[in-house]
Order: C-alpha cells, then structure tokens, then sequence
C-alpha cells in the first residue's frame, strides 16, 4: 500500500494496536509461546520529544529489536530548544526527559548517559543500539567515542549500531549538509553540526534512510521544488507516521556496504504530491497525481548526487551544477512516457539509484561533540533511578504494542545467528534490565557449555571512576520475567548464587576479557 491514503490505513492499524493493547494490558497472558534462548541485549535511543523511546520498538513494523533480545532504552532530554539560563542547569532536573535544552547539549547528555550504559554491559554480551532521529545522533557520538578506546576495539564484534533517520548520515544528513557552518555565532552554538566521527568505524552499522526525508535525505543544492518536497517530507518520511511501516527488504530498497558499514536507502513517493493524492483519492482519481510523480521527480533528483560514495559528506551546494540540469532535461522524455503509462493503468513504484563506493575511502570531516560525564552524587543518582525505573515499565508497554503490530501487519524480527552466538550467548544484566537464562525445562538450550576462550588478552574489568556509584548487579529473572520482560521478583537473586554452573555457562565466550559475568567493560574515552 502507498501513497496518503495507505499512511492514514496504517496510522489506523497503529491506533487499532494501541486500542487493543489498552484493553489487553491486564490479562496475564506470555508475549511469547515457549521458552526463548537471549543472545543480547538492545538499547534503544529515541528522537527529538521521545525522551523515554517509546518509539524505538514499533520502527519497521515492530521488527527493529532483533528477535531475543532484551530490550530497554536510555531515557535523556530529547530536545530541539534553547538553553535557557538556570532552568535548563538545575540540579536534579536538568537531565530528565522532555527538559529545556538546546539540540547540542540534548544529545550530548544522551550521549554521556549512553556511553555509562554500554560501560555497564558484561564483559562478552552482545549488544546492538537503536538510534531514531536525534536518538541516532547519541549513538553516533558513543560510536565515535568508543572508536577511540582500544577495550572496545579489541571486541568490535560484540557491538552493532541500527541507525535510523540520521541528521548525521554522510551523503543526505541535514547536519551533514552545513558541516561548515559549526562555526558560525548562534547556529553552530544551537545545533551540532558536523559529524563526531568518521563514516566507517569498527563496529557494524547500519544507517536507515527514507527518501525524501528532509533531515536524513536533505537535498545536495539549492533548488525550490527539492528543498519544498524535503521540508514536507520530514512530516511523511520522518515524523509521521516516518519509519514505522517501513519495509527495509521491500522490492526497491538500495543497499550499499562499505567497510563495516552498510548505507540503506527506502524508495518513496513525493511527498509534496500527498495533500493532493489524499484528496485526489477521495474521488478515485489518485492515479492522476501519480501520473505527475515522475516528471517532477526528474526536477527534484536534479538537486541530488545519489550516486556519490555513500560514505562522502556532500556538503550543501548553493547552485546546481549544469551537468546535473542537462541530464534532468535529458530524462524528460522518458518521465513523460512513464506518466502516460501510469494513466493507461501501469503500476508505478518509484526507484532510487545505487551509489558507487569509491576504492579510496573519502575523508570525514569531524567536528568535536563531546558528551556530557554523568553527574554519579547521591542526589542525582536517586532521581535518574527513579526516571529509569518509569523508562523501563513504559518500555514493556510499546513492546506490546510492537507484538500486536507484528501480528497485525504479518511481519516477524530477524532472527539472530544461533551458530556463532548461540554458544556465546551470555546474560545481558545490567544495573538496570536483567536476562537470565530460560529455566531448567529448556534443557537443550541451558545445557552445560565449556568455556572454549583461546586468547587470555586482558580487558580491564574496572569501570571508570564515574560510572563504579552506577551499576548494582540485577537480580535474574524467572521464566514469566523473560516473557513478559518485567524485572524479577527480588528473592529470583539467590537462584543465581545458588547455580554452580552460570559462570561456566556464560564465562566470556570471546576469551578478550573476563570470565566474571559481572565484569563491565570501561566507559569509552572521553571525547
């Protein structure tokens, strides 16, 4: 289903999901049928007003958390406002959700917050982080940070980052675009332009980007109709209803890896033809204005360079060089003769072109983001508790929601490698979600694994000064707490000291760090 009136359909299912979830919150039901083996953890980051990611678990048709994860979020301001003098620096207050700060300092908080929970995660789990939107700008400034700490380094393959609409992205990314302009008074002090790394890093990534989203497929050079349909499509192709009824493996989808890093491009419809095609659609004319797609298509990619190595900041260009003019009017007839086809009755389902990797690795221009280090002091570290403990309850509510869109929608997570990992799979407690293993009737599963490390490199199981006040070891969880993913009751803790065999079951499997599955790795260096 494209177009307007397929948006409103899905935004209904959403509401439906919603409805259902509501009437559904009560009964005692598992969210999943039979035991399930947890390979990692995910943690998700969410966008600008989402200070709690309840999004995070609905993108792509509730199939972005891979399937037996646990998941949680990081909860941080999540703001697009100004940095107002006292208020937005108020002990206690200033690092909640939804307060008033200024895009650059939100997500460098985030980032601080973010970077103290990858710190917490044991030594050997595997962990993947969700970006939205500003949400992926945290995980940028985290990536690029722990690029720069050989402890993460040295287990690279422990870790992936799933980007998704990122104002970062080298090649379209709003904050891409105006690299030059961090210097400029009052702009460069409001927004963090420039990215806090390199495009490629050690660690698999995965960027997400809807076309004609205006913040993470903003136009190339300056032209009216391209920078009008990008501005309309941060409402469609970012906000609403964005990237919740995407498809990443639909027909069309371009995909280009470079590195460790793998660049994913969802074709779209204009969305400055979706007020009319909603209106069109009411009197069964929509295939007329579909008819108009093409050739305006034709003036709008002018203003793009789809094919320039995706790993390349384009920065924003203000005139179109006449190159790309002569071939707009090149492809004219053919934008004609496809709209005539769409008015006889063909099918129209638009493309985008595949970038071409370049064999140089073109240079990143970097500006410096540093994150902000958590405040551990007592006072502080009571009300970010407290903020954490009400992420975590509202988290198992949109993951519910999530499952009944799945159900709705016929789609299903990927399922993670059980070769490589299924050995290695190691609990993903932390200071503030706990996955323990399945109980004993999931015998084949939890049967005893010898420890197969062939390396005694050391990774240095203190924590930084900031982050040893942060992580009190979580209790394990029961079976019903694995399904529902509601924290364990208290007393589920002297299980765990009372089982022999934990430590051989889950000791490091990558023999880089310790056998202690309590250990964490140090937080990433600073910035």
């Amino acid at each position: 289903m494209s177009g307007t009136v397929g948006r409103v359909t899905r935004a209904f299912i959403l509401f439906v999901c919603l409805a259902v979830i509501v009437m559904w919150v009560n009964v005692p039901v598992r969210f999943h049928q039979g035991a399930v083996r947890l390979l990692g953890t995910s943690i998700g980051v969410g966008p600008s007003f989402d200070g709690f990611g309840l999004s995070i678990p609905l993108l792509f048709n509730g199939t972005v958390i891979p399937a037996g994860d646990t998941f949680h979020t990081v909860p941080y301001p999540a703001q697009i406002n100004l940095d107002y003098p006292i208020i937005s620096d108020l002990p206690g207050l200033s690092d909640l959700p939804y307060w008033p700060h200024s895009l650059k300092q939100s997500e460098r908080i985030g980032a601080g917050y973010l970077e103290q929970d990858l710190a917490a995660a044991p030594a050997g789990a595997k962990v993947t982080v969700i970006g939205y939107s500003q949400g992926s700008q945290v995980a940028e400034i985290a990536r690029a940070d722990m690029a720069k700490n050989p402890a993460y380094t040295a287990n690279a393959d422990d870790y992936e980052f799933v980007l998704v609409g990122d104002p970062y992205l080298p090649n379209g990314g709003i904050l891409s675009r105006f690299t030059s302009w961090s210097a400029v008074p009052v702009i460069g002090d409001l927004f963090p332009l420039g990215r806090p790394g390199p495009s490629d890093s050690p660690f698999r990534t995965t960027y997400y980007q809807n076309q004609y989203d205006g913040l993470t497929d903003f136009p190339a050079y300056l032209g009216l109709l391209s920078l009008t349909n990008a501005l309309v499509g941060i409402v469609f192709e970012h906000i609403l209803p964005g990237y919740v009824f995407d498809d990443p493996d639909a027909p069309g989808t371009v995909s280009t890896t470079a590195g460790n890093t793998t660049y994913v491009t969802i074709p779209h419809l204009l969305p400055l033809l979706a007020p009319l095609r909603l209106a069109a659609s009411l009197v069964g004319a929509q295939r007329f204005v579909d008819a108009l797609d093409p050739i305006l298509r034709v003036f709008v990619e002018m203003d793009y360079d789809r094919t320039a190595d995706p790993r390349q900041v384009k920065e924003f260009g203000w005139s179109t060089p006449p190159a790309k003019v002569r071939e707009a009017f090149e492809a004219l007839p053919g934008a004609f003769a496809q709209s005539l086809s769409i008015l006889c009755g063909a099918t129209y389902t638009p493309t985008v072109p595949k970038p071409v990797v370049s064999d140089v690795e073109p240079e990143t221009p970097v500006t410096e983001h540093p994150a902000t280090p958590v405040d551990n002091s007592p006072g502080e570290q009571a009300v970010r508790d407290t903020v954490v403990g009400v992420s975590d309850v509202l988290s198992v509510a949109t993951q519910s929601v999530a499952s009944v869109l799945r159900s709705v929608t016929g789609h299903e997570p990927a399922q993670a490698d059980p070769g490589a990992d299924a050995d290695a799979a190691v609990p993903a407690a932390t200071a503030r979600t706990a996955s323990a293993d399945t109980p004993a009737d999931a015998d084949a599963t939890d049967a005893d694994v010898t420890d197969e490390s062939t390396g005694d490199a050391d990774v240095p199981a203190e924590r930084s000064e900031s982050l040893a006040d942060t992580s009190d070891p979580a209790p394990a969880e029961s079976d019903e707490a694995v399904h529902r993913e509601v924290p364990a009751a208290a007393e589920d803790s002297a299980s765990e000291d009372a089982d022999p065999d934990r430590e051989s079951e889950h000791g490091n499997p990558t023999g880089t760090g310790s056998d202690d599955p309590g250990a964490t790795r140090p937080a990433p260096a600073a910035a």
